[in-house]
């Protein structure tokens, strides 16, 4: 058995490899100006990242940044999908260092002109026409803009991540209709293949990668009284009056 720092420890190739597109990013897209931040892995929520300044102490009371990936993200989408919404907290990294933040609005303007800069379109619905600040947002890569480039530098140099969640947090044809739609709108990257595409064993026993769990069987009612317009919510098959006009409530 391996040891735990073992440089083959699962955990250490992981994040090693995170590190080491964070380095590469920081060298090329932002001169190398970007401070160390922790690169952590959060699947407890639908969104493919996140940035929180401030969010690790250490105990000689140093505070550092945390940029969270969504690792069910890894399977779902090409590698440079993946690298873009690392780019896309670089950028917020960056602009909680050297630029000012609204914090109504942690996509304002000028994080919105630094996207277009490293070669990312902002787009709260992920595709081109979107509302390019807002609260939410997605964004899209730029087939002739910077990070296409440098990310496609890295694929090049043999980079992958070798670990992927195999409980993803979206539907596999959700995705793949957002890319057909990016295609259709003429945004066209040449990307790597999705690890969904190519690990077949990846469906083996429940909970399978990509089959949604049964729906829920209903167990709540509606009830309306006739004459009055009053509801209720119940089990199937109740039976109770209105308590002001004395009918039955009939199941809706």
């Amino acid at each position: 058995m391996a040891e735990t720092n073992s440089p083959t420890s699962p955990s250490l190739e992981l994040y090693a490899d995170l590190q080491r597109a964070f380095t590469h990013f920081n060298q090329t897209l932002f001169d190398g100006r970007l401070p160390d931040c922790l690169l952590t892995l959060r699947s407890a929520s639908r969104v493919h990242g996140y940035y929180h300044a401030r969010r690790f102490i250490a105990p000689d009371g140093k505070l550092i940044d945390e940029i969270g990936i969504h690792p069910g993200f890894f399977t779902l989408e090409p590698i440079e999908k993946v690298m873009s919404t690392l780019v896309h907290e670089m950028v917020h990294h960056w602009q909680h260092h050297f630029g000012t933040r609204s914090p109504a609005n942690p996509h304002n303007q000028e994080w919105a002109n630094k996207m277009l800069a490293v070669g990312l379109h902002p787009s709260h619905t992920g595709l081109p026409g979107g509302k390019k600040t807002g609260r939410s947002m997605n964004d899209y890569i730029l087939p002739d803009g910077l990070f296409v480039r440098v990310c496609g530098a890295l694929v090049a140099s043999g980079f992958a991540l070798p670990w992927m969640d195999r409980h993803v947090p979206a539907r596999p044809q959700s995705i793949a209709s957002q890319a057909s739609a990016l295609e259709a709108a003429g945004i066209v990257v040449g990307l790597t293949p999705a690890p969904i595409t190519t690990l077949p064993q990846m469906v083996e026993n429940k909970p399978t990668v990509w089959e949604p769990s049964p729906p829920k069987e209903k167990t709540r009612f509606r009830y309306e009284c006739t004459t009055c317009g009053s509801l209720a919510w119940a089990a199937k098959d109740a039976s109770f009056l209105c308590g002001a006009c004395k009918q039955t409530l009939q199941q809706r």
